[in-house]
C-alpha cells in the first residue's frame, strides 16, 4: 500500500471535480485524498505510534504538510460562506493542517472566514451528506483553538451544541457516529481545566462530553456499526483519548478489529472481504485507533 515514502494507491489519485492543489514538493502530486491519508499519518505519529519500517513515510508526510503551510497561510478558503477566495483550499482540509501543525497564522485565517456560527453554507452538503457540515467546521473550530484558546473554546461548545441538536433528529447510524467522533475530538483539544477552577462551566463541559461518550458505546453495540470497521476503529480511536475510557469496556471490539486484519497486515473499510474501497484510509485509522486504544489503561 505504500511505495517507499510515498502512497501506492489508485484511490488517492482521485481529483474531485475543481480540484487543483499545488504541490510544494517537486514530482509529488498532491490530491486532496493525498493529504488525508498524510494528515492520518501525521495523527499516528502525535499518537506515539513508532514508524517502524515506515519511516520514511512518516517523515514525508511531515516533510510535505509543512511546506504547506506557509502557501495556504496567503492562499485562503473557497468555500466559506463568507467571503469565499477563489482558488482557495476546502475548509476542512485547510482547517486540519492548520491543527495538526499548531499554525497560529492558518488558525487565524479560519477564525476570520467565521460567520455567525459557522462557515459553510447550509445546503453545501444534502441528502445523506449533510452531516459533514458539521463534520467539517468542527475541524474549523478546533482550528480557532490554537489561535485563540477563548474564542476557540466558545466555538467548539457551540458547534458541539449543534452537533447535539442535529442528533436530535439524525437516524442513520453511521451519520450519528461520524457527528459524535467530530464531537469528542474536538472537546479532546480542550485543555483539562487547572484545579479549583471548575464551576459550572467544567460541569457542563463534563456532561456534554458524557452525553457523547455514552452514545459513541451505545453506537459500538449495533450491528450497524460493527459490520463498519472504518467507523468502529474510529470511534475506538475517539473514546481512547483523554478521558479515555478504561480500555475493558473497548476490549471486546477492539478484538474484533484486530481479528478483521488480513494477511498484508491491511484492513478493509467494512467486514466484507470483497469490500477493497478506501482500504488504505481504514488501515491507516485503524492503525491509528489502536495506537491510542494501546497507551490507555486497560489497553494492550
Amino acid at each position: 500500500m505504500t511505495d517507499g515514502d510515498s502512497f501506492h494507491d489508485g484511490y488517492l489519485q482521485y481529483e474531485y471535480p475543481g480540484e487543483a492543489l499545488a504541490s510544494p514538493l517537486p514530482g509529488r502530486r498532491l490530491t486532496y485524498r493525498i493529504l488525508d491519508a498524510y494528515f492520518i499519518v501525521l495523527m499516528i505519529r502525535q499518537a506515539g505510534v513508532q514508524p517502524g519500517g515506515a519511516q520514511a513515510l512518516f517523515d514525508r508526510a511531515e516533510t510535505a504538510t509543512a511546506s504547506l503551510v506557509p502557501l495556504w497561510r496567503q492562499q485562503g478558503i473557497y468555500n466559506l460562506r463568507r467571503h469565499p477566495v477563489r482558488g482557495g483550499v476546502a475548509l476542512d482540509t485547510y482547517a486540519i493542517l492548520a491543527v495538526l501543525q499548531r499554525d497560529v497564522a492558518m488558525g487565524r485565517v479560519v477564525a476570520a472566514g467565521r460567520d455567525g456560527d459557522g462557515w459553510l453554507a447550509e445546503d453545501f452538503y444534502t441528502g445523506w451528506d449533510a452531516f459533514r457540515r458539521l463534520a467539517d467546521e468542527s475541524w474549523a473550530a478546533r482550528a480557532m483553538l490554537v489561535a485563540d484558546p477563548v474564542a476557540g473554546r466558545a466555538a467548539i461548545l457551540e458547534t458541539c451544541r449543534r452537533i447535539a441538536v442535529s442528533l436530535r433528529t439524525e437516524r442513520d447510524p453511521s451519520a450519528r457516529a461520524n457527528l459524535v467522533i467530530h464531537a469528542l475530538e474536538a472537546l479532546a483539544d480542550l485543555p483539562a481545566p487547572e484545579a479549583g477552577t471548575g464551576g459550572d462551566a467544567a460541569a457542563l463541559l463534563d456532561v456534554t462530553r458524557q452525553d457523547f461518550r455514552e452514545e459513541a458505546l451505545r453506537l459500538l453495540e449495533t450491528d450497524t456499526i460493527r459490520r463498519d470497521t472504518l467507523t468502529s476503529g474510529n470511534l475506538v480511536g475517539v473514546l481512547a483519548r483523554r478521558p479515555a475510557v478504561p480500555g475493558e469496556v473497548l476490549a471486546p471490539r477492539v478484538a474484533e478489529i484486530v481479528g478483521r486484519q488480513d494477511g498484508t497486515g491491511c484492513w478493509n473499510a467494512t467486514a466484507d472481504p470483497a469490500d477493497t474501497d478506501a482500504r488504505l484510509f481504514a488501515t491507516l485509522r485503524t492503525v491509528l485507533a489502536l495506537g491510542r486504544y494501546a497507551a490507555i489503561p486497560g489497553g494492550r
